[in-house]
């Protein structure tokens, strides 16, 4: 019986990246699981703890940005990777101290690599991404 695939909790609010990056990581072979806002995402961190979590910084209700530090201050959450997937101009500057540049992708971002960043933060610990 084959190990069960990591879970990565996309959350995003445009529905066209949502359902780009949901694909993406789909067909990589990972379970995905997805909230529409930063408010379903946090209601979704409650109820199943994600391998990785991919987090757009602009959405209504619950920013990305407090989503982040809800999960950092959470010790049940704060080792799960994050990756921020955002429009924002300043994206980099705002995000790279928080979960490193190479976890920080600008709008519009090149699919094959989120798919390569999130298989390296998924690697088993030892092993090759």
């Amino acid at each position: 019986m084959s190990a069960r695939a990591p879970l990565v909790l996309v959350v995003e609010d445009d529905p066209s990246v949502l359902g780009l990056i949901a694909l993406l990581m789909e067909s990589a072979g990972y379970e995905v699981l997805t909230a529409r806002d930063g408010l379903e995402g946090l209601v979704r961190l409650e109820l199943r703890r994600p391998a990785l979590m991919i987090l757009d910084i602009m959405m209504p209700y619950v920013e990305g940005g407090r989503v982040l530090e809800e999960i950092r201050a959470d010790a049940r959450l704060s080792g799960v990777p994050v990756i921020v997937v955002s429009g924002r101009h300043d994206v980099h500057e705002a995000f790279d101290p928080l979960v490193g540049a190479e976890n920080v992708f600008a709008k519009p971002f090149r699919p094959e690599d989120l798919v390569r960043r999130a298989a390296a933060l998924l690697a088993p610990k030892g092993g090759t991404p």
